[in-house]
Parts: structure tokens; C-alpha cells; sequence
């Protein structure tokens, strides 16, 4: 299903989009879908090929990292919800997913495949450079909380 403007413009809030004027969201929406989750549908599976990001429009998910060395061990990363990006690592470098994201309630997402993100790197330098720009924020955000959390576990294990 095709993505309006008015759906991008309600997630604006995201690193990803927060940089972009309307012209450019509603570009980047004519090449978006529109698609839903049902609460327990993993959106993502650990390890699997990636090939597309998604923004949260509603809802929320969870993401689940799973040990290498034992498959029954899982932990629950974060909870994230309207506005925030995943799968975005996937699609800027070609690795496999890092983690399974499962819909945590009903989910309504926007979803930028990778056939039209490459068309957007060759046919729309600006705007590839303004996406590049906001994956490389949501990353440096994560990065940040990530070194956060790793001093508090520091703290607490050696304190």
C-alpha cells in the first residue's frame, strides 16, 4: 500500500526524517509502502538476509538478540515505537539482521526496500545524502546508549 505524506509527516520525529523538507518526504513516500504487523509477527528474524528498513508509524516492538552458542538464550535489547527506525543497519551495509524484531501489539510501519533506496542513491544525490545522514544519527544515538548502558554494567560488575 502507498505511504501519503501526511503518514511521514507523522513520524518526522525520527533521525531518519527530521532533516527532510516536505518535497523531499513526499519523494521518499512515493517509493515507500504502507504495511502492518499483527502483535506476535516478527517483522524481522535474527541472522536472515536484510533488504529493507521500516519506521514505526504505531504500535510498539521488541527487539531480541539470541546467544550464537545457545539458541535458547534470549535477551530483549529495547522496546521501541512510534517514530523509530529498524533494520536500518542491514540496508546501509549489506550485513545480516542483528537481531529479531517481533510486534509487540498491532503495528502500522512504513517500509523502504532496498530496490528503491539504491534508485534514490543514483537518481536523487540529495536526498540519498540526507537519508545517509539520518541513519548515521540513529546509529551515533544508539552508539551512545549502548556506551551508557556498557558503564553501568562496568560499574556494577567491578564497583
Amino acid at each position: 500500500m502507498p505511504v501519503t505524506l501526511e503518514t511521514l509527516i507523522a513520524v518526522r520525529t525520527s533521525p531518519l526524517l527530521s532533516e527532510l523538507d516536505d518535497q523531499e518526504l513526499e519523494r521518499l513516500s512515493a517509493v515507500m509502502d504502507q504495511t502492518t504487523f499483527s502483535k506476535g509477527a516478527n517483522i524481522f528474524q535474527q541472522d536472515t538476509a536484510g533488504d529493507s528498513f521500516v519506521i514505526i508509524v504505531s504500535g510498539q516492538v521488541g527487539v531480541v538478540r539470541t546467544s550464537q552458542k545457545d539458541r535458547s538464550k534470549e535477551r530483549l535489547l529495547a522496546v521501541v515505537g512510534s517514530g523509530e527506525c529498524i533494520g536500518e543497519m542491514a540496508l546501509a551495509d549489506g550485513g545480516p539482521r542483528s537481531a529479531t524484531i517481533t510486534a509487540l501489539d498491532d503495528v502500522l510501519a512504513v517500509e523502504l526496500a532496498e530496490g528503491p533506496y539504491l534508485s534514490i542513491r543514483e537518481g536523487d544525490p540529495k536526498l540519498a545524502i540526507k537519508l545517509a545522514l539520518g541513519i548515521f544519527r540513529l546509529l551515533s544515538k544508539r552508539l551512545r546508549q549502548i556506551n551508557k548502558n556498557l558503564e553501568i554494567v562496568h560499574y556494577w560488575m567491578f564497583a
